[in-house]
């Protein structure tokens, strides 16, 4: 339970949670936040229950092979500055199996770094 809520009758918390949640405001919405328009649901809700989180897109669903995972949940940051996609953990491995897999394929591609010399020993498999 969030440390807000220490102390307090937990039937009360979801007495008065369920009185905010049946309001006309909360029923009907009172923001006009570019979210709230797109999705439906009102971001400023979460405001009403301390460490609540929304979630909205993509990545709420998990739909499809386009779905960023985040950092928290095993995802990682590429070189490029990407976040991870849920594409890149289908088939054999992890991304890393998979650039290797592709470097290996097509050593002479230009988006293949890891055969490139910087000043120092040539790497040769």
């Amino acid at each position: 339970m969030s440390a807000e809520y220490e102390g307090q009758d937990p039937l009360v918390i979801a007495h008065q949670a369920e009185k905010d949640l049946n309001s006309h405001q909360a029923k009907h919405g009172v923001s006009h936040s570019s979210s709230a328009t797109e999705s439906g649901v009102d971001e400023s809700v979460t405001n009403k229950f301390p460490g609540s989180t929304l979630t909205t897109g993509s990545a709420a669903s998990g739909a499809g092979d386009n779905r960023e995972i985040p950092v928290e949940e095993g995802g990682d940051i590429s070189k490029l500055g990407k976040a991870t996609k849920a594409r890149d953990f289908e088939g054999p491995g992890g991304p890393e199996t998979k650039q290797q897999l592709y470097e290996e394929a097509n050593p002479g591609s230009d988006d293949v770094q890891s055969n490139v010399r910087q000043g120092g020993e040539t790497k040769r498999p």
